[in-house]
C-alpha cells in the first residue's frame, strides 16, 4: 500500500479484527489440494454488480475474473484499472469514485 496514512488505518483495523475468521474465509474460498466439490446449492446474485479490479493485484489476479458473470442473474459492470493493486480504492481513488458515481446514477 502506497498511502502511509491509509496503511496506518488498516493496521489499526486489523488490530481490532479476528484473524482466525479472516483465515477461515481464505481457507474456504481458496482451498488447497486435494480439492473437494462443494455440495451447497449455487445461489446467484440477484442484483446488478459493479466490480472494480486493479490489474496489478497480486492477491487476486486478473484470471480470477474469469466467468464471474456465471454467478449473476443481473448485469455485471467490470472496471479494470491498470497500475492499481489490491488496494485499488487507494491506488486509483478518483477513478474508483467516478466509476461508482456513474454506475449508481445509471
Amino acid at each position: 500500500m502506497k498511502d502511509l496514512k491509509a496503511r496506518e488505518k488498516y493496521v489499526e483495523a486489523f488490530k481490532r479484527s479476528d484473524f482466525e475468521a479472516m483465515l477461515n474465509y481464505y481457507k474456504r474460498n481458496y482451498p488447497r489440494e486435494p480439492y473437494a466439490e462443494d455440495p451447497s446449492p449455487v445461489i446467484k446474485v440477484k442484483a446488478p454488480v459493479l466490480m472494480i479490479h486493479g490489474l496489478n493485484d497480486t492477491a487476486l489476479n486478473a484470471h480470477g475474473l474469469n466467468n464471474t458473470w456465471e454467478w449473476l442473474e443481473k448485469d455485471l459492470t467490470l472496471v479494470t484499472i491498470p497500475g492499481a493493486g489490491h488496494f485499488v480504492q487507494q491506488d486509483a481513488s478518483e477513478l474508483v469514485t467516478r466509476s461508482m458515481k456513474m454506475w449508481l446514477a445509471r
